[in-house]
């Protein structure tokens, strides 16, 4: 792990800075040291030395395979790729492929395809056959768990470690089948240098990743540092820098309008190793850029539970509150257009579609948040001893669906079953000892 800041200078508190655990801690010491003062840790390869995709060894390159690439020793030959396409072939997941065009432009292109197809580029890449100046090729938010499970007879190649076991975002019905609902249950796998920029996960939510295979570097920032990030740090709706290379870049520039407080945000910033085997965990509304130094693959899940709903909760106040204010002008048009007939009718159509929109740029909005903790309640992901007391629980939830009853929006979602299940959820709570 190293520390960014210029000149060797950090302004991070003690509670900010990455733990590397020599010992898989228990879920008492995980709680109190990373869960509750959300802070990231790395987790040791004992983690996950039960997964059968790990006793396997089934997605590395076996030493006496034939080379597909005469650089193996630079570490771009340590998936087995054929095996992968092999087992899940038929699956489909978004693929980035980064290339530079003729003009000497980075130019990324998202396409959806099946993981064969994706294999059979990625092949081509190592031995130099492809074209257009590519330079890397990433398998990414590849659903595997969810299409496997459309497959009764598919094995899983791993189970959730108990540290992460409460997880509300995955508590899918086991009766769920793979087209029923959306999941934050993912896998990636890229050539060498292959990335993921600076962002942090939906709604403020945790991530755990798992090295399956490869090693990755990792710039994280705590979610103090996020106005020094941005174009106008006071403007919470600002541009955030989009990468940390560019992110230095700026930093040369002393004069630049733009940006003004990034060597703020460097002093804050991590950079950490991960190799193979290692899990990390990414607390609520961290940010994160994360490359591939060699080719990898990684075991990836977005998680929540009660101990940071609260920070989902407030995430999604603001994105409706911005969603709003996008929609002003409908908002208008709706209002005069009702010219007072039905007094404040036309609030429920309005309202309908915030939460439209915003479940098409974020996944969910109130409906799948609700649903989601209604369900937990009533269905806990995991057992007593792996979750916080139900009276903790109930003394960190209720607060939110209290804030709940007094919104404007809530009250014209009726349609939407919401109001039913958030007085379900405080019934559950209420009843919590």
């Amino acid at each position: 792990m190293g520390l960014m800041g210029q000149a060797g200078l950090s302004t991070l508190r003690e509670e900010e800075t990455l733990i590397r655990f020599d010992h898989v801690p228990s879920y008492s010491e995980f709680f109190d040291r990373c869960l509750l003062p959300n802070r990231p840790c790395i987790l040791p390869p004992a983690l996950i030395s039960q997964w059968n995709v790990v006793k396997s060894q089934a997605w590395h390159r076996k030493p006496s395979s034939s080379r597909v690439s005469s650089s193996s020793d630079k570490g771009d030959d340590l998936v087995n790729w054929e095996a992968l396409a092999q087992d899940y072939g038929s699956h489909t997941s978004p693929v980035v492929v980064i290339h530079i065009n003729a003009e000497g432009k980075t130019i990324e292109e998202r396409t959806e395809m099946t993981i064969a197809s994706a294999i059979g580029l990625i092949q081509k890449h190592k031995l130099k056959q492809d074209k257009d100046g590519v330079q890397s090729i990433y398998i990414k938010d590849w659903h595997l768990i969810k299409q496997l499970r459309s497959q009764p007879t598919a094995d899983e190649p791993y189970s959730v470690p108990n540290l992460f076991a409460d997880d509300w975002m995955n508590n899918i019905h086991p009766s769920g089948t793979a087209g029923e609902m959306d999941d934050f249950r993912f896998v990636y796998a890229g050539t060498a240098g292959s990335q993921t920029l600076l962002h942090r996960d939906v709604y403020t939510s945790y991530s755990w990743s798992t090295n399956v295979v490869g090693r990755k570097k990792w710039h994280i920032f705590p979610p103090r540092a996020i106005p020094h990030l941005r174009r106008f740090p006071a403007v919470e709706t600002s541009q955030l820098v989009s990468d940390i290379q560019t992110l230095q870049t700026l930093m040369k520039n002393s004069n630049r309008k733009d940006y003004p407080q990034l060597e703020r945000a460097w002093e804050l910033l991590q950079g950490i190793d991960q190799e193979e085997g290692e899990t990390i965990f990414i607390p609520s509304n961290w940010y994160h850029q994360v490359s591939n130094v060699t080719e990898a693959i990684s075991i990836n899940r977005n998680w929540c539970n009660s101990i940071n709903l609260p920070s989902l909760y407030e995430a999604i106040k603001r994105e409706l509150e911005h969603v709003e204010e996008s929609l002003c002008d409908v908002r208008d048009m709706l209002s005069d257009s009702s010219g007072g007939k039905d007094g404040d009718e036309w609030k429920r159509e309005f309202y309908v579609l915030v939460q439209d929109v915003a479940v098409k740029d974020a996944g969910w909005a109130w409906k799948g948040v609700w649903d989601m903790v209604v369900r937990n309640l009533e269905h806990p992901a995991t057992k007593q001893d792996l979750r916080p007391k139900d009276g903790w629980v109930k003394e960190r939830l209720l607060p939110l669906v209290k804030d709940f009853e007094l919104r404007e929006d809530g009250k014209w979602l009726d349609g939407e079953g919401i109001q039913n299940t958030t007085q379900r959820c405080k019934g559950l709570l209420e009843d919590m000892r």
